[in-house]
C-alpha cells in the first residue's frame, strides 16, 4: 500500500515502477512501501527526468499527520471542522480494523455497519425497494470512540483506552 497517487502512463512511469517490483528488499529493510516509492521517486527524477509533483500535506494529509504528536494542532483543526482536507488517508496504520476505528472516531466515517465488511452485496440483494445507497450511507458521521490517544472529535473526549504506549490524551 503505498498510498494516494495519480500516474500517467509512459516508459519512465513503467520503468519507476517496475524498479519499484524488483526492490522487494527495499521495502522490507524500509518496512513501507511508501519510503521506497519515495526513494525511487527522488532517484528516477534525477535518473531519468521523471517529473513528479506531490500533494500538498494540508490539503491531502495521511496516517503520518494523525499519528505524530507534533501534528497535535493540525488534527485539531480537522477533527473541530476549522481544516477540511480534501481526504484523509489512514496509512502507517498496521491493519484495516484500526483504520475503520481511527476514521469513525475522527468524525470521518458514513458507511452502516451493515455495509462493512462485504455486508453490502447482501443488502444489494434485498428486493425491498430501498436503495443500496439509503440502507448503507448516513448524511451525518457515525462516531464511535476507540483510543483516548488518538486524534478524535470533541464527542470522543477522555473516552476509551490508550493505544500507544505511554500514550498520552488528544484533548
Amino acid at each position: 500500500n503505498t498510498g494516494f497517487y495519480y500516474v500517467r502512463n509512459n516508459d519512465k512511469t513503467k520503468f519507476l515502477f517496475r524498479s519499484l517490483l524488483f526492490l522487494g528488499d527495499m521495502v522490507l529493510s524500509m518496512t513501507s512501501h511508501q519510503q521506497a516509492l519515495a526513494a525511487l521517486l527522488d532517484e528516477h527524477s534525477s535518473l531519468t527526468g521523471l517529473r513528479v509533483k506531490t500533494l500538498s500535506g494540508s490539503e491531502f494529509p495521511g496516517g503520518y499527520h494523525y499519528h505524530r504528536k507534533k501534528e497535535i494542532d493540525f488534527m485539531k483543526d480537522i477533527a473541530t471542522g476549522k481544516h477540511v482536507p480534501y481526504i484523509l488517508h489512514m496509512s502507517w496504520t498496521t491493519n484495516k480494523a484500526n483504520k475503520l476505528l481511527f476514521l469513525k472516531q475522527m468524525g470521518l466515517w458514513y458507511t452502516s455497519e451493515a455495509c462493512e465488511s462485504g455486508g453490502a452485496v447482501d443488502l444489494a440483494k434485498d428486493s425491498s425497494g430501498t436503495s443500496l445507497q439509503q440502507k448503507c450511507c448516513s448524511a451525518e458521521a457515525l462516531i464511535s470512540c476507540h483510543y483516548r490517544d488518538k486524534p478524535s472529535t470533541h464527542a470522543c473526549h477522555g473516552q476509551g483506552k490508550n493505544i500507544d504506549v505511554k500514550g498520552k490524551p488528544f484533548w
